[in-house]
């Protein structure tokens, strides 16, 4: 699990800072409170509205992350550390912005690489084996899609780090997948699986990389378990209802995708159409998912 400390580095004198953005020692501010009493526009402000937006996307709710993102773009961007940037880049890949996805996520990598322009960005944030592994697997499925030259470098970083335990292989299967590696990433996806047997997160991915290498069939009972483990979790939904629709479960599969853009109205994947024809023991004359 990553760590994240939020922090206002205000600039104003100490008898300036707003009392809401200067909490108790431990315990993290009011963002939106805190971004309320700051003046409209300032750095400050901006700062403040970029944790705002974290929190939001920390919580999956891409559609507010994105607007608060939004909100606090200025042109001090480019000396936010690598966090905002994998952060956004991610957000922005949810709800279909592949263009600026692709932008935030090479600056990302660019901070974790050793290009001396970002040194004071990787001094600002210093990241650990654990903390480079995660932003490394948000970016890489943007950098790949996005066709950027900077994916090979990264790519080849990611999988230089050791793999030690079961969040190691779940990272290591997400990215594999995502990058078209099937074989690879139900290898490393089993063995977390088999490590934590009830985690809800391994058993969806594991379900979809099953879908994905066309063998939804093996993969609904773990999307069912997942199901189970975290029924508020647009992506278990969306996994099970792929898994129902390869299966030729037309109805459960349409039933499940809307769940899942109930959940998560602002990710575009869930707005796209799941293939569905009934087969046997599927749904008799159910039409295809929309």
């Amino acid at each position: 699990m990553i760590a994240l400390a939020f922090a206002l580095a205000l600039t104003a004198a100490p008898q300036e800072i707003p009392a809401v953005c200067d909490p108790a020692p431990g315990v993290a501010p009011d963002w939106a409170a805190c971004a309320a009493a700051l003046p409209e526009g300032s750095p400050e402000q901006r700062l403040a509205r970029q944790n705002q937006a974290t929190e939001a996307y920390l919580n999956r709710d891409y559609g507010a992350a994105e607007r608060l993102y939004d909100a606090a773009a200025g042109d001090d961007d480019a000396y936010s550390d690598v966090f905002l940037h994998a952060f956004r880049a991610d957000t922005f890949r949810q709800v279909g912005r592949d263009k600026e996805a692709t932008a935030d996520a090479r600056m990302a990598w660019l901070i974790l690489s050793d290009d001396p322009a970002h040194e004071a960005q990787r001094q600002l944030t210093p990241v650990d084996e654990e903390g480079r592994r995660f932003l490394l697997s948000l970016v890489l499925p943007i950098l790949k899609t996005g066709r950027d030259p900077s994916f090979e470098a990264a790519f080849a970083d990611f999988r230089a780090l050791p793999v030690k335990d079961a969040d190691g292989y779940g990272s290591l299967a997400l990215v594999l997948e995502q990058l078209g590696d099937f074989d690879g990433a139900l290898e490393a996806s089993l063995v977390a699986v088999k490590a934590a047997p009830t985690n809800a997160s391994y058993l969806n991915n594991h379900c979809y990389i099953l879908v994905r290498a066309g063998r939804p069939a093996e993969g609904l009972p773990f999307c069912e378990k997942a199901v189970q483990a975290a029924p508020e979790i647009g992506a278990v939904r969306h996994s099970l209802a792929a898994a129902l629709a390869g299966a030729g479960r037309c109805n459960e599969a349409d039933a499940a995708l809307a769940e899942a853009r109930r959940l998560e109205p602002a990710t575009a994947l869930y707005q796209q159409a799941i293939a569905c024809v009934a087969g046997p023991g599927g749904d008799p004359g159910s039409a295809p998912s929309v």
